[in-house]
C-alpha cells in the first residue's frame, strides 16, 4: 500500500510540475530504478519500465523467465 502512495504522490508531482522539472524527475527516476534493477536483479530495465520514468520497476512481466517444466517421476 505505501508503495502504490508513494507511486501516485511521484505521478502527482510530476504532473503538476512546470515541463523541466518533470522532466528531471523522470531522468532521476530512471537512472535509479536502472541501479536497483542491477543491484538486484543484475539485468537491464525494460521499455515499459524506463517509459514510466521506472514507475513499473517489478511490475513488467517481459523480464521474468518462463518456469521450468517438472518432470513427472516414473510410475511405480
Amino acid at each position: 500500500m505505501k508503495t502504490k502512495i508513494a507511486a501516485l504522490s511521484v505521478v502527482a508531482t510530476i504532473a503538476f510540475a512546470p515541463t523541466h522539472v518533470s522532466a528531471q524527475v523522470c531522468g532521476i527516476g530512471v537512472i535509479a530504478a536502472a541501479l536497483v534493477a542491477n543491484f538486484k536483479d543484475n539485468r537491464e530495465l525494460t521499455s515499459k519500465e524506463a517509459a514510466t520514468c521506472g514507475l513499473l520497476l517489478g511490475n513488467d512481466k517481459a523480464n521474468e523467465k518462463p518456469a521450468k517444466a517438472k518432470k513427472n517421476p516414473k510410475p511405480g
